[in-house]
């Protein structure tokens, strides 16, 4: 109904306009002056051709339209309802056509589908992720560092960071932050890693003071306190981070004589002193201590050639090169 009433008003203005536009009768009159742009050489005909237009629409929403016939429809294929699948049935259907002679066909009913209602079986989830141990996040690290992968050796140490349990745990973490922050040449930031883990080293030292492996942490982590005091002119400070690794180092008795990589940190700190007091102008005293760095590197280069060979040579150099200054 709507669609006939629309058709009607735009029949009946485009009819008055056209038939003003193209002057016919007296209505058209008023609209002679009216300019038309680039239609106006055609004015009789844009006139025509609206009038005829909106002629034909008037004409289209005033014929009465005949019902559409109603047509059977049946439904050929499956339905899913529900999950469900039905068979095909008719949506309309006609009785049969009955003879007076024959009787009506029996239909039988079809049998309705049987329904399988056993549920279906679980799947088994997949087993969680184990988490990843500090343990294994630090060997992850390491292999980063050494392929010089170090945006992904950083991302792991924050996660050690992060994963950290304990003061053992935790100066190691802020350790390795220490030397990957010194290694960048971020020497503030490697120092307040290193003055964390050293808080956490004696914290794990005064819960187990005569471990081994607490030791050498505390030790180490020193070591990299005074490398970093050192290349940043603070020489006391280096100094007094030396000494207390070297004397943690030595404190650890006969485990030097069984260790030989705990013998090689031996060496490496006297040489570390050694070096410092050369340049604070003690020459004697770093003589001495790079004399007990050679005997422990004879002793490592003896039992393991390939390994501690390049070692023993290096500290031969140093401590010649010492002597020939010492002997001056």
């Amino acid at each position: 109904m709507l669609a006939r009433i629309v058709g009607i008003i735009l029949g009946l203005i485009l009819s008055t306009s056209g038939y003003v536009v193209a002057g016919w009768g007296s209505l058209g009159g008023w609209a002679a002056n009216l300019d038309l742009g680039p239609f106006e050489p055609h004015r009789p005909f844009a006139g025509g051709a609206a009038a005829i237009l909106g002629g034909v629409l008037l004409v289209a929403a005033l014929t009465p339209r005949p019902k559409p016939k109603r047509r059977k429809t049946a439904v050929t294929g499956p339905m899913d309802i529900g999950g469900l699948e039905l068979a095909p049935v008719l949506a309309e259907a006609e009785a049969p056509i009955v003879t007076p002679l024959a009787p009506a066909p029996q239909v039988q009913p079809a049998a309705a589908p049987v329904l399988d209602m056993t549920p279906a079986a679980k799947p088994t989830p997949a087993p969680a992720p184990v988490p990843e141990t500090f343990a294994q996040m630090r060997e992850r690290m390491i292999a980063f560092s050494r392929a010089e992968s170090w945006a992904d050796a950083a991302r792991t140490l924050m996660a050690m960071k992060a994963a950290a349990r304990g003061d053992r745990e935790q100066a190691i973490a802020y350790r390795d932050l220490g030397d990957f922050a010194r290694g960048q040449g971020q020497l503030d930031d490697a120092a307040e890693a290193y003055e964390t883990a050293v808080s956490f080293a004696r914290d794990a030292r005064r819960a187990a003071p005569n471990d081994p492996a607490v030791l050498e942490l505390l030790a180490g982590t020193l070591a990299g306190v005074g490398d970093v005091a050192e290349a940043e002119g603070r020489l006391d400070d280096a100094l007094s981070a030396f000494e207390e690794s070297l004397a943690l180092r030595r404190s650890s008795g006969g485990r030097e004589a069984q260790d030989p990589s705990a013998q090689r940190a031996l060496s490496v700190s006297l040489e570390r002193l050694a070096d410092l007091r050369e340049d604070r102008g003690h020459r004697m005293r770093a003589l001495d201590l790079y004399r007990e760095s050679y005997d422990v590197a004879a002793r490592l280069a003896a039992a393991d050639p390939a390994r501690f060979g390049p070692d023993l040579a290096l500290t031969r150099q140093r401590l010649a090169e010492l002597e020939a200054k010492v002997a001056t």
